[in-house]
Protein backbone atom coordinates (compact mmCIF):
# COMPACT_ATOMS: atom_id res chain seq x y z
CA UNK A 1 0.00 0.00 0.00
CA UNK A 2 1.09 3.57 -0.80
CA UNK A 3 0.19 6.19 1.97
CA UNK A 4 0.45 10.11 1.22
CA UNK A 5 1.46 12.99 4.15
CA UNK A 6 -0.45 15.73 3.53
CA UNK A 7 1.72 18.95 4.51
CA UNK A 8 2.53 21.54 5.43
CA UNK A 9 -1.04 22.89 6.69
CA UNK A 10 -3.43 20.55 9.33
CA UNK A 11 -6.74 21.15 7.48
CA UNK A 12 -7.35 20.78 3.76
CA UNK A 13 -7.48 23.91 1.63
CA UNK A 14 -10.15 21.81 -0.97
CA UNK A 15 -12.13 19.11 -0.38
CA UNK A 16 -11.23 18.11 -4.04
CA UNK A 17 -7.69 17.71 -3.30
CA UNK A 18 -8.51 15.34 -0.84
CA UNK A 19 -10.78 13.39 -3.30
CA UNK A 20 -8.00 13.73 -6.22
CA UNK A 21 -5.02 12.30 -3.37
CA UNK A 22 -7.61 9.38 -2.46
CA UNK A 23 -7.58 8.41 -6.06
CA UNK A 24 -4.05 7.81 -6.03
CA UNK A 25 -2.93 6.94 -2.46
CA UNK A 26 -4.63 4.47 -0.30
CA UNK A 27 -5.06 7.00 2.92
CA UNK A 28 -3.43 10.43 3.75
CA UNK A 29 -1.70 10.89 6.89
CA UNK A 30 -1.68 14.78 8.23
CA UNK A 31 0.27 15.76 11.27
CA UNK A 32 -2.30 17.47 14.42
CA UNK A 33 -0.55 18.66 17.35
CA UNK A 34 -2.68 16.83 20.79
CA UNK A 35 -4.49 19.73 21.67
CA UNK A 36 -6.01 21.03 18.32
CA UNK A 37 -9.06 19.96 16.39
CA UNK A 38 -9.03 20.00 12.99
CA UNK A 39 -11.87 22.31 11.37
CA UNK A 40 -13.33 20.03 9.26
CA UNK A 41 -15.96 20.14 6.47
CA UNK A 42 -18.53 16.96 6.94
CA UNK A 43 -16.79 15.88 3.46
CA UNK A 44 -13.57 15.55 4.94
CA UNK A 45 -14.62 14.12 8.50
CA UNK A 46 -16.45 11.38 6.71
CA UNK A 47 -12.86 10.28 5.47
CA UNK A 48 -11.62 10.70 9.09
CA UNK A 49 -14.67 8.62 10.08
CA UNK A 50 -13.68 6.06 7.50
CA UNK A 51 -10.22 6.03 8.43
CA UNK A 52 -8.85 7.02 5.37
CA UNK A 53 -7.80 10.21 6.90
CA UNK A 54 -5.18 9.50 9.31
CA UNK A 55 -4.42 12.50 12.43
CA UNK A 56 -0.51 12.00 13.46
CA UNK A 57 0.68 12.79 16.71
CA UNK A 58 4.51 13.88 16.26
CA UNK A 59 6.89 12.09 18.85
CA UNK A 60 9.52 13.04 20.26
CA UNK A 61 12.19 11.62 18.30
CA UNK A 62 10.32 12.69 15.15
CA UNK A 63 10.84 16.37 16.82
CA UNK A 64 14.47 15.74 17.50
CA UNK A 65 15.35 14.82 14.20
CA UNK A 66 13.23 16.99 12.00
CA UNK A 67 15.28 20.24 14.90
CA UNK A 68 18.69 18.57 13.94
CA UNK A 69 18.01 18.41 10.05
CA UNK A 70 16.80 22.10 10.29
CA UNK A 71 19.27 23.15 12.70
CA UNK A 72 22.31 21.56 10.50
CA UNK A 73 20.72 22.70 7.04
CA UNK A 74 20.20 26.37 8.80
CA UNK A 75 23.85 26.34 10.07
CA UNK A 76 25.37 25.67 6.41
CA UNK A 77 22.88 27.73 4.66
CA UNK A 78 24.03 30.71 6.37
CA UNK A 79 27.88 29.94 6.11
CA UNK A 80 28.48 28.36 3.04
CA UNK A 81 29.76 30.49 -0.26
CA UNK A 82 28.66 28.09 -2.72
CA UNK A 83 25.33 27.24 -2.09
CA UNK A 84 22.70 29.96 -1.63
CA UNK A 85 20.13 30.78 0.85
CA UNK A 86 16.94 31.50 -1.05
CA UNK A 87 15.56 35.00 -1.00
CA UNK A 88 12.40 33.68 -0.52
CA UNK A 89 13.25 32.98 3.27
CA UNK A 90 13.06 36.22 3.10
CA UNK A 91 9.29 36.85 2.65
CA UNK A 92 7.69 39.51 4.72
CA UNK A 93 4.24 38.04 5.25
CA UNK A 94 3.59 35.55 8.46
CA UNK A 95 1.68 32.50 9.11
CA UNK A 96 1.15 30.48 11.86
CA UNK A 97 2.97 27.30 12.98
CA UNK A 98 2.10 25.75 16.60
CA UNK A 99 4.55 25.28 19.10
CA UNK A 100 3.64 21.48 19.88
CA UNK A 101 5.04 20.65 16.77
CA UNK A 102 8.22 22.16 17.44
CA UNK A 103 11.08 20.34 19.15
CA UNK A 104 12.53 21.95 22.48
CA UNK A 105 16.35 23.08 20.91
CA UNK A 106 14.29 24.47 17.55
CA UNK A 107 11.74 26.54 19.82
CA UNK A 108 14.37 29.60 20.78
CA UNK A 109 14.83 29.92 16.89
CA UNK A 110 11.70 30.60 16.03
CA UNK A 111 10.82 32.65 18.99
CA UNK A 112 13.51 34.49 17.54
CA UNK A 113 12.27 34.76 13.89
CA UNK A 114 8.52 35.43 15.41
CA UNK A 115 7.01 38.83 14.79
CA UNK A 116 4.10 37.89 17.42
CA UNK A 117 2.48 34.99 19.37
CA UNK A 118 -1.57 34.59 18.85
CA UNK A 119 -3.96 34.60 21.67
CA UNK A 120 -4.11 30.73 20.52
CA UNK A 121 -0.47 30.60 21.07
CA UNK A 122 0.97 30.53 17.46
CA UNK A 123 3.78 31.64 16.38
CA UNK A 124 3.56 34.05 13.48
CA UNK A 125 6.75 33.11 11.59
CA UNK A 126 7.44 33.61 7.62
CA UNK A 127 6.01 31.32 5.58
CA UNK A 128 8.98 29.68 3.47
CA UNK A 129 10.57 29.39 6.54
CA UNK A 130 8.01 27.56 7.94
CA UNK A 131 7.21 25.85 5.40
CA UNK A 132 11.27 24.42 5.57
CA UNK A 133 10.94 23.53 9.15
CA UNK A 134 7.40 21.69 8.78
CA UNK A 135 8.95 19.78 5.24
CA UNK A 136 11.78 18.67 7.89
CA UNK A 137 9.27 17.67 10.14
CA UNK A 138 7.11 15.79 7.45
CA UNK A 139 10.46 14.46 6.18
CA UNK A 140 11.24 12.53 9.19
CA UNK A 141 7.66 11.45 9.76
CA UNK A 142 7.23 10.11 6.19
CA UNK A 143 10.84 8.38 5.79
CA UNK A 144 10.22 6.83 9.59
CA UNK A 145 6.56 5.30 8.45
CA UNK A 146 7.08 5.05 5.09
CA UNK A 147 4.93 7.73 3.88
CA UNK A 148 5.07 9.97 0.60
CA UNK A 149 4.88 13.66 0.60
CA UNK A 150 1.90 15.01 -1.07
CA UNK A 151 0.80 19.20 -1.29
CA UNK A 152 -1.92 20.83 -3.40
CA UNK A 153 1.02 24.62 -3.73
CA UNK A 154 3.23 24.71 -6.44
CA UNK A 155 5.17 27.16 -3.69
CA UNK A 156 4.99 24.30 -1.06
CA UNK A 157 6.06 21.96 -3.40
CA UNK A 158 9.09 24.46 -4.33
CA UNK A 159 10.02 24.76 -0.66
CA UNK A 160 9.95 20.91 0.08
CA UNK A 161 11.70 19.88 -3.02
CA UNK A 162 14.58 22.60 -2.48
CA UNK A 163 14.88 21.32 0.87
CA UNK A 164 14.96 17.64 -0.14
CA UNK A 165 17.86 18.11 -1.97
CA UNK A 166 19.82 19.51 1.43
CA UNK A 167 19.45 22.92 -0.70
CA UNK A 168 21.75 21.48 -3.18
CA UNK A 169 20.95 24.84 -5.72
CA UNK A 170 23.30 27.98 -6.69
CA UNK A 171 21.32 31.14 -8.13
CA UNK A 172 22.17 29.15 -11.53
CA UNK A 173 18.67 27.80 -11.56
CA UNK A 174 18.59 28.02 -15.18
CA UNK A 175 22.12 26.18 -16.54
CA UNK A 176 21.63 24.40 -19.63
CA UNK A 177 24.65 22.73 -19.69
CA UNK A 178 24.44 21.28 -15.67
CA UNK A 179 25.39 17.70 -15.26
CA UNK A 180 22.65 17.26 -12.62
CA UNK A 181 19.22 18.73 -12.76
CA UNK A 182 15.56 18.65 -10.11
CA UNK A 183 13.36 17.80 -12.60
CA UNK A 184 8.79 17.25 -12.54
CA UNK A 185 7.19 14.03 -13.67
CA UNK A 186 3.91 15.17 -14.32
CA UNK A 187 0.93 12.89 -15.52
CA UNK A 188 -1.44 15.01 -17.20
CA UNK A 189 -4.61 12.46 -18.48
CA UNK A 190 -5.17 10.52 -15.10
CA UNK A 191 -7.13 12.86 -12.40
CA UNK A 192 -10.43 14.25 -13.31
CA UNK A 193 -10.47 18.14 -13.08
CA UNK A 194 -13.38 18.17 -11.31
CA UNK A 195 -14.97 16.13 -8.24
CA UNK A 196 -16.95 18.35 -6.50
CA UNK A 197 -20.18 16.46 -8.04
CA UNK A 198 -18.89 13.13 -6.54
CA UNK A 199 -19.68 12.40 -3.45
CA UNK A 200 -16.89 11.01 -0.76
CA UNK A 201 -18.94 8.04 -0.12
CA UNK A 202 -18.44 7.46 -3.70
CA UNK A 203 -14.92 8.01 -3.37
CA UNK A 204 -14.48 5.69 -0.46
CA UNK A 205 -16.14 3.04 -2.31
CA UNK A 206 -14.14 3.63 -5.62
CA UNK A 207 -11.21 3.19 -2.74
CA UNK A 208 -12.19 0.18 -1.72
CA UNK A 209 -12.80 -1.33 -5.05
CA UNK A 210 -10.20 -0.69 -7.15
CA UNK A 211 -7.58 -1.84 -4.90
CA UNK A 212 -5.25 -3.41 -7.22
CA UNK A 213 -5.52 -1.08 -9.82
CA UNK A 214 -4.35 1.48 -8.33
CA UNK A 215 -1.80 -0.57 -6.40
CA UNK A 216 -0.33 -1.61 -9.81
CA UNK A 217 0.01 2.09 -11.01
CA UNK A 218 1.60 3.10 -7.84
CA UNK A 219 4.41 0.02 -8.23
CA UNK A 220 5.27 1.18 -11.38
CA UNK A 221 5.53 4.66 -10.82
CA UNK A 222 7.91 4.65 -8.12
CA UNK A 223 9.87 2.06 -9.58
CA UNK A 224 9.93 4.28 -12.71
CA UNK A 225 10.93 7.73 -10.69
CA UNK A 226 13.52 5.62 -8.90
CA UNK A 227 14.87 4.28 -11.94
CA UNK A 228 15.62 7.91 -13.81
CA UNK A 229 16.89 9.32 -10.58
CA UNK A 230 19.63 6.15 -10.52
CA UNK A 231 19.93 6.52 -14.10
CA UNK A 232 23.70 8.21 -14.88
CA UNK A 233 24.26 6.87 -18.64
CA UNK A 234 22.85 7.00 -22.35
CA UNK A 235 22.41 3.11 -22.16
CA UNK A 236 20.65 2.84 -19.34
CA UNK A 237 18.59 5.22 -20.45
CA UNK A 238 17.45 3.91 -23.36
CA UNK A 239 16.64 0.57 -21.18
CA UNK A 240 14.26 2.90 -18.56
CA UNK A 241 12.79 4.39 -22.16
CA UNK A 242 11.78 0.95 -24.08
CA UNK A 243 10.60 -0.52 -20.78
CA UNK A 244 9.75 1.18 -17.99
CA UNK A 245 8.33 4.10 -19.62
CA UNK A 246 5.75 1.45 -21.60
CA UNK A 247 5.10 -0.15 -18.52
CA UNK A 248 4.21 3.16 -16.87
CA UNK A 249 1.95 3.70 -19.75
CA UNK A 250 0.43 0.10 -19.37
CA UNK A 251 -0.82 0.57 -15.84
CA UNK A 252 -1.50 4.14 -15.82
CA UNK A 253 -4.28 2.95 -18.59
CA UNK A 254 -5.48 0.79 -16.87
CA UNK A 255 -6.36 2.95 -13.81
CA UNK A 256 -7.55 5.41 -16.16
CA UNK A 257 -10.10 3.29 -16.83
CA UNK A 258 -11.30 2.89 -14.06
CA UNK A 259 -11.19 6.30 -12.85
CA UNK A 260 -13.39 6.90 -16.33
CA UNK A 261 -16.27 7.47 -14.68
CA UNK A 262 -16.19 10.32 -12.81
CA UNK A 263 -14.34 12.57 -15.65
CA UNK A 264 -17.38 14.86 -16.95
CA UNK A 265 -14.84 16.79 -19.17
CA UNK A 266 -11.52 15.79 -20.90
CA UNK A 267 -9.53 18.14 -18.88
CA UNK A 268 -7.42 16.87 -15.64
CA UNK A 269 -6.15 18.20 -12.79
CA UNK A 270 -1.99 18.00 -13.13
CA UNK A 271 -0.71 14.95 -10.88
CA UNK A 272 3.34 15.58 -10.75
CA UNK A 273 6.63 14.34 -8.68
CA UNK A 274 9.80 15.42 -8.24
CA UNK A 275 13.27 13.80 -9.16
CA UNK A 276 16.52 14.09 -9.64
CA UNK A 277 18.27 13.30 -13.40
CA UNK A 278 21.31 13.69 -14.96
CA UNK A 279 22.31 15.70 -18.41
CA UNK A 280 22.59 12.01 -19.73
CA UNK A 281 19.03 10.99 -19.57
CA UNK A 282 17.88 14.49 -20.30
CA UNK A 283 20.07 14.92 -23.74
CA UNK A 284 19.31 11.48 -24.71
CA UNK A 285 17.41 12.09 -28.04
CA UNK A 286 14.32 9.78 -27.09
CA UNK A 287 14.12 11.78 -23.77
CA UNK A 288 15.06 15.27 -24.65
CA UNK A 289 18.32 16.23 -27.04
CA UNK A 290 17.48 19.78 -26.71
CA UNK A 291 17.20 21.93 -23.77
CA UNK A 292 16.88 19.93 -20.66
CA UNK A 293 13.99 22.53 -19.39
CA UNK A 294 11.83 21.57 -22.57
CA UNK A 295 9.13 19.59 -21.38
CA UNK A 296 9.26 15.84 -23.42
CA UNK A 297 6.10 13.76 -23.87
CA UNK A 298 7.64 10.48 -22.71
CA UNK A 299 4.60 8.74 -23.46
CA UNK A 300 0.59 9.98 -23.70
CA UNK A 301 -0.12 11.74 -21.03
CA UNK A 302 3.64 11.79 -19.05
CA UNK A 303 5.77 14.98 -19.29
CA UNK A 304 9.48 15.16 -17.72
CA UNK A 305 11.12 18.62 -17.75
CA UNK A 306 13.61 20.49 -16.03
CA UNK A 307 13.24 22.83 -12.78
CA UNK A 308 16.22 24.04 -11.90
CA UNK A 309 20.23 22.84 -12.22
CA UNK A 310 21.93 21.23 -9.37
CA UNK A 311 24.73 22.88 -7.59
CA UNK A 312 26.62 19.88 -7.62
CA UNK A 313 25.84 16.25 -8.62
CA UNK A 314 27.96 14.92 -5.11
CA UNK A 315 25.31 16.23 -3.11
CA UNK A 316 22.02 14.43 -4.46
CA UNK A 317 20.78 12.32 -1.41
CA UNK A 318 20.72 8.60 -1.40
CA UNK A 319 16.97 8.48 -1.39
CA UNK A 320 16.99 10.84 -4.43
CA UNK A 321 15.47 13.66 -2.79
CA UNK A 322 12.14 11.20 -1.76
CA UNK A 323 8.75 11.10 -3.10
CA UNK A 324 7.17 14.36 -2.66
CA UNK A 325 4.02 15.28 -4.85
CA UNK A 326 1.90 18.08 -6.30
CA UNK A 327 -1.66 17.83 -7.57
CA UNK A 328 -2.42 21.05 -8.75
CA UNK A 329 -5.94 22.43 -7.98
CA UNK A 330 -5.85 25.29 -11.20
CA UNK A 331 -4.77 23.78 -14.54
CA UNK A 332 -2.64 26.49 -15.39
CA UNK A 333 -0.35 25.04 -17.64
CA UNK A 334 0.31 22.62 -20.14
CA UNK A 335 3.56 22.71 -19.63
CA UNK A 336 3.86 22.56 -15.32
CA UNK A 337 7.83 21.84 -15.24
CA UNK A 338 8.18 25.57 -16.98
CA UNK A 339 5.52 26.36 -14.41
CA UNK A 340 7.64 25.29 -11.71
CA UNK A 341 10.89 26.25 -13.04
CA UNK A 342 9.65 30.18 -13.13
CA UNK A 343 8.47 29.35 -9.33
CA UNK A 344 11.90 27.93 -8.55
CA UNK A 345 13.47 30.85 -9.83
CA UNK A 346 11.19 33.44 -7.67
CA UNK A 347 11.70 31.61 -5.25
CA UNK A 348 16.08 31.42 -5.39
CA UNK A 349 16.47 34.65 -6.53
CA UNK A 350 13.39 37.11 -6.06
Amino acid sequence: MRYGLYYPSIEFRDVDFLKKSLLVWDRVFRIVPPSYKPNDDSAISEAVAEGLVVDLNVDDYEKSKAAHGFLDFYHVRKSSGNLTWPAGLDSPTFVRIDPEKIEARLLPLFEQLAKQVTGDRFLQVPPDLAGGYMFYLANSVAKQRDLQLITDSPDTWVVGSYFAHAGNFSEQVYQENGDAFLCNLAITDLLPDELHEVSMDDILRFVEKHRDERAAFQDELERFRMELSRCNNKQHAHYIVSDFVHRLKRAKEDYRKAIGPFSKRELCSIFSGGLSATLSVLSLPTIGGGDPYDPVRLCSGVLLGGVSALATRSMIPVDKGGASYLISLDRLSTTPSWQLHRTFEEFIND
